[in-house]
Order: C-alpha cells, then sequence, then structure tokens
C-alpha cells in the first residue's frame, strides 16, 4: 500500500472535486435547478409503472433537483450526497424527505437489496478515480433489489467536441460563443494548473472541462467500454441514451449519455 504524503492529498482527483463542490458557488448554483433533462424524463415515464411506490435511492442530490421528481413517483425516496452543504439545502427544501449525508463508494448506511430503483444523475458519477468509480457501482449493485433498475448519466469520451475551447469547435461565432469564449479565458489560470492531472486510457480518460471555472476534473467514458463496466459489475439490459432521449449504440453528439441498467 503505498501512503500518500500530505500534498498528495490534496492534489488528489477527489480532494480537487470536494474541494469545488463544497463551494458556496457551487452548492448554492446547484440550489437554484429544478428541471430534469429529456432523458431523464424519457426513462422515468419508460420505469414510472414499474417503480411507483418502491424504494428509490437518489446519489448524488446536489441541490435536490431530481428529488420533487421522483416524489412524485414514490414517497419512500432517499437522497444522498457527501457535500454537507448540499445536503442541508435539500433538507430546507424538502423536510419530509429523508436526506442523508453519504457517499456513493461507502453505502454501508443501507442493507444489502435495499432499494427497488438506483440514480446516479448529472454525472455525478464521474468525479472519482476510477478505481473508486468500479468501487461505487458495486455498492449500487449490492444495494440495488433483484430485477431493481440503475440509471445514471456519463460524460461521453466520443463527444466530438471533448476537451475543446470553444473557439475549437467550428462554430459560428455569435453571442453565445463569444462569452463562452470569455468565461474560458478569464479561467484558464486554473485550467493551466490542473491539466497536469488530465489522464488518457484505452478505457477512460480524465479531463479538466469548463465546469464551474475549470474547477472539476472529469471523468470521460464512451459507450461500449461504459457497456463493458457495467456487464463486469454484474448490471444486465443496459440501454443507453442521447441527451434527445433517444436510445443508441454509439453518439459523438452528445456531451453527456445516459445509462438504463438492471440487476438480474
Amino acid at each position: 500500500m503505498t501512503l500518500l504524503n500530505d500534498s498528495e492529498r490534496k492534489d488528489s482527483l477527489d480532494a480537487i472535486n470536494r474541494r469545488a463542490y463544497a463551494t458556496p458557488k457551487v452548492s448554492d448554483w446547484y440550489a437554484d435547478l429544478n428541471f430534469i433533462h429529456k432523458p431523464e424524463e424519457v426513462i422515468l415515464r419508460k420505469l414510472g409503472p414499474l417503480i411507483k411506490g418502491k424504494k428509490l435511492l437518489d446519489i448524488g442530490i446536489g441541490g435536490g433537483r431530481t428529488t420533487r421528481f421522483l416524489l412524485e413517483i414514490s414517497a419512500d425516496y432517499t437522497g444522498i450526497d457527501y457535500t454537507p452543504r448540499c445536503v442541508q439545502i435539500v433538507k430546507n427544501k424538502y423536510p419530509e424527505s429523508n436526506i442523508v449525508c453519504g457517499d456513493a463508494r461507502n453505502l454501508s448506511l443501507f442493507n444489502d437489496a435495499s432499494f427497488d430503483f438506483v440514480l446516479f444523475s448529472f454525472n455525478g458519477i464521474d468525479y472519482v478515480s476510477h478505481a473508486e468509480r468500479l468501487k461505487a457501482m458495486a455498492e449500487i449493485y449490492r444495494v440495488l433489489r433483484r430485477r431493481g433498475f440503475f440509471m445514471f448519466s456519463t460524460h461521453n469520451r466520443d463527444y466530438q467536441h471533448l476537451n475543446k475551447h470553444p473557439w475549437q469547435t467550428g462554430n459560428q461565432f455569435d453571442l453565445n460563443l463569444l462569452k463562452s469564449s470569455l468565461y474560458t479565458i478569464a479561467h484558464l489560470p486554473r485550467h493551466w494548473r490542473l491539466k497536469k492531472h488530465e489522464a488518457d486510457t484505452d478505457e477512460y480518460a480524465i479531463v479538466n472541462d469548463y465546469a464551474h471555472g475549470f474547477s472539476l476534473l472529469t471523468y470521460c467514458i464512451g459507450i461500449d467500454a461504459q457497456l463493458k463496466q457495467l456487464k463486469q459489475i454484474g448490471l444486465i439490459a443496459t440501454e443507453a441514451y442521447d441527451m434527445e432521449g433517444r436510445q443508441v449504440s454509439s453518439d459523438t453528439i452528445s456531451p453527456w449519455t445516459y445509462y438504463l441498467a438492471q440487476k438480474p
């Protein structure tokens, strides 16, 4: 076992991402969100009759973006996030709900086969290392009941503009491109500092993208590699969806991909 010194701990992927999520500016940004994406709408409509009134686990709830929508499906709802400030925000919004501070990599709060549905949305699973991502998936598998569903989103490594700056995308110049370019330029010093943590492997990539002023290190994976990961964990019947809610087997257009899998 290799022990990290204090400097290495502060510079680890997990430490960098935790610091970013813990800042009031980022937490408050999530608190203002109150919508679901098209693929979430499509998948939840499909699953609705199967998970109505069942036990639901919502991981990485942020400011409670998905809480209202899942409570409409079942009152037997548990939401967790590893950022205490986010947990308090959602407790204040939904005092009647079970909202706790927890980490997807260690779901020891919950017994085996506790939930009929687990959601890990908004690419929350992308902000831990590769090994810890697999650990989180194994924990989710453990707490799922037989025939239970796992739904999540992740950054698409095959996205045509992955890790490009706005002026490198070939898009026509307009006000939005100007704004995004100025935003990028303003945060380039942080981007240059964090680029040393980027990685590129056969299975996945770690990139420092523009989210929250280039403050996060983000795991990106293509559809084929993600399906293989899920199969190795033991999940079956996996479906991939683009950001328009269409089921796909490959995609270079959507920056994110949504997945639906089931425990046999």
